[in-house]
């Protein structure tokens, strides 16, 4: 998560009695209603932990009829109490991945836990978070090991003792130069643990690359339209960097216009040194 989201409005509790009701036929009609209890009560534990797959246990008992939880997110009828809130869950602004802060408006909603070993979260809304396709496939059904239980920030959940949990450094050569992106220098160690495996599992340091590169080849081109027209080199970059600090400090187009301006050298380059020649 390099945007924290709001927690859907809608009581997860609630949608699950409304689920039971619409079920009228057989076999699913007794079967929804003698789970009702537990599935609550796992739903309960669920928002207490965050969805962390360490504090989180899978149901074997309901694994029989794992299809019937599937159909709900894959198949809701028109009008049901699941239909509307995967629609409410889709119909969102964001057009910035809460999960990597690439500029890509999420299509697709994950499912945190996934819903293979967990198929009464798949439609708890708490267990729905808005995600681009890139991160999608590379999450896939993971969720953790040994060492790091839990490998994924949670955008409805996981808070931060800095507003911006990444920070990427830029070393020259200033014309053709090396990004490195890490969890911020500022975060607690445990936060920097989860973050670490975030970055690495969803491999978002290696797909900040061709961006960072190319935004890079952008703001020498626009630094040197603004020399050749008396335009104020520093001011005007510090303006895009608080531009881009909304959604999120942690959007690729932030992390970069930070690192600019964090890195004198580079200042001193853009507004002094002989930049290259573009078309």
């Amino acid at each position: 998560m390099v945007m924290r989201l709001p927690m859907p409005s809608i009581n997860p509790l609630d949608l699950v009695d409304a689920i039971i009701a619409e079920r009228t036929h057989e076999p699913n009609r007794t079967f929804f209603r003698t789970i009702a209890v537990e599935w609550k009560q796992r739903i309960d534990v669920y928002v207490a932990n965050g969805g962390s797959p360490a504090h989180v246990s899978t149901w074997p008992a309901i694994m029989g009829k794992a299809k019937s939880f599937k159909n709900l997110y894959s198949h809701p009828a028109d009008g049901s109490a699941q239909g509307a809130m995967l629609s409410d869950l889709r119909n969102h602004d964001l057009d910035i991945c809460p999960a990597c802060g690439s500029p890509t408006p999420p299509e697709t909603l994950d499912h945190y836990l996934p819903k293979g070993k967990f198929p009464h979260f798949a439609v708890t809304p708490a267990n729905l978070t808005p995600m681009c396709d890139p991160c999608q496939r590379r999450k896939k059904a993971t969720t953790g090991d040994v060492v790091s239980p839990r490998f994924f920030i949670h955008p409805y959940f996981d808070a931060f003792t800095v507003d911006q949990i990444l920070q990427l450094t830029i070393a020259p050569p200033f014309v053709t130069p090396t990004f490195t992106l890490v969890p911020h220098p500022n975060l607690q160690a445990g936060e920097a643990a989860l973050v670490t495996t975030h970055l690495r599992e969803l491999e978002i340091a290696r797909r900040y690359v061709r961006f960072f590169r190319n935004e890079h080849r952008r703001l020498l081109r626009n630094v040197s339209n603004m020399r050749k027209n008396g335009i104020d080199v520093p001011a005007n970059i510090g303006a895009w960097q608080t531009g881009h600090a909304h959604p999120t400090k942690d959007s690729w187009h932030h992390l970069f216009y930070d690192a600019v301006t964090r890195n004198v050298d580079l200042q001193d380059y853009l507004s002094n040194g002989v930049l290259p020649p573009y078309p």
